[in-house]
């Protein structure tokens, strides 16, 4: 029987004590809440944004889903009626598509339902790191933690949604169609695969492109059938021009946790009629970088390294909860041995610090008026172009390529 890569424990080690310290920390949540030791309503407060699921998941299940895209003023009254009359603003921003992955977490109380959907879906974000990495090394696995950390304290859907994505890129060589069935899921977060149609049309990859874009479609047409066509008509005319407002004209934590050139332009409170022309015009440039370098990259971590990093220097809206994968890109890369190339100094210190932003950035934006990411973006990118492998060296294959290579090794 041939054994997958990294099916002997030495890479599945590491990210089962990562697992295993993300899971305590949620425990200890789940511990608090239902032990009654601290009063039961400060998850209320501690949960910054799966509260929106956990009442989107009710309104699902009391035949109220038209509310959720029927715009703010219909939405937000249930989150107070829920959660009281002082909860901080929350709106509803996701496509009926999305209501697929949270449908059942209004089964559960709202706390547990908390705890119980971060770490089923950190698991599934350490599954995709597995998927991309088998024999990922200790050093890589402690570069994991800022995500995790950023993602459970803002208690959003990045794990899943990063998941998706690097499945997507991990699966694309060795699975299309489970490739694209990932690609065509990410549509409920549309922003995360804006360049995955053109590395695909680059890399010629028709029957991921084909699965993806039947995929898309079945989800579409499955969500209005289930919830109905009208959950799509107020999708368009309510959610997505409040969003656009929310994205151009809020500040405060909002902005400082947009890693993009848009968000660090406005948190110099340039104005969105100047900030989004700017950065449409540098996205345009990377696009171009794209198409031309993508090429002349090897397959493997490398090529979805700069694929990522281009990508969150394209899209102006994210925000750092959305770095999952990336981050892990950055976590493998940084200690990969490349012979060659840029200084080892140089790459493993600007890949590090890609691993660190979805803590770091927030950090330096709000209290050092220094909204780092574009910036350390642009330097790992430049870096991950210029780092070739030497010709007698081939660049790192692809997962099922390195079997193959594996395989063929022992023959001889």
């Amino acid at each position: 029987m041939t054994q997958h890569p990294g099916m002997n424990g030495r890479g599945a080690k590491p990210l089962i004590w990562v697992a295993a310290g993300g899971g305590s920390v949620l425990l200890l949540f789940l511990y608090l809440i239902l032990g009654g030791l601290t009063d039961p309503n400060w998850i209320i407060w501690v949960d910054r944004d799966f509260s929106n699921y956990w009442i989107a998941s009710r309104l699902v299940l009391d035949g109220k889903v038209q509310d959720l895209f029927s715009g703010q003023d219909v939405y937000f009254p249930h989150m107070q009626a829920a959660f009281g009359v002082d909860y901080p603003w929350h709106n509803w921003s996701y496509p009926p598509s999305y209501l697929f992955f949270v449908w059942p977490v209004g089964l559960l109380p709202h706390g547990a339902a908390m705890v119980v959907f971060l770490f089923v879906t950190m698991l599934v974000f350490l599954h995709s790191v597995f998927m991309t990495e088998p024999h990922l090394q200790p050093a890589s696995a402690v570069l994991l933690v800022p995500f995790l950390f950023c993602n459970i304290i803002t208690a959003q859907n990045g794990f899943i949604t990063s998941a998706i994505v690097l499945y997507g890129l991990a699966l694309r060589e060795r699975s299309p169609i489970m490739a694209g069935i990932a690609i065509g899921l990410l549509t409920v977060k549309p922003q995360l695969g804006i360049l995955f149609p053109l590395l695909l049309l680059l890399e010629r990859r028709w029957a991921v492109i084909v699965t993806a874009g039947v995929t898309a479609i079945a989800l579409v047409l499955l969500s209005g059938l289930i919830f109905g066509w009208e959950t799509w008509r107020g999708y368009i005319q309510h959610n997505m021009p409040y969003q656009t407002y929310v994205m151009t004209q809020f500040g405060g934590t909002f902005i400082h946790m947009t890693p993009s050139l848009f968000g660090a332009l406005r948190s110099y409170l340039i104005p969105s009629t100047y900030a989004l022309p700017i950065h449409l015009t540098f996205a345009a440039l990377v696009v171009v970088v794209f198409c031309i370098g993508t090429l002349k990259t090897g397959v493997g971590i490398r090529r979805d390294f700069g694929f990522l990093l281009a990508t969150f220097l394209v899209i102006p809206y994210s925000l750092t909860y959305d770095l999952g994968a990336v981050s892990a890109l950055a976590a493998i890369a940084a200690h990969q041995s490349v012979r060659g190339g840029t200084s080892a100094v140089m790459r493993r210190v600007s890949f590090t610090a890609v691993a660190f932003l979805p803590l770091l950035h927030s950090s330096f934006s709000t209290y050092l008026a220094l909204p780092v990411a574009p910036f350390v973006f642009m330097i790992a990118y430049a870096i991950s172009l210029l780092d070739r492998e030497p010709a007698d060296n081939p660049p790192v294959l692809g997962r099922a390529s390195a079997l193959n290579q594996q395989t063929s090794d022992a023959a001889r």
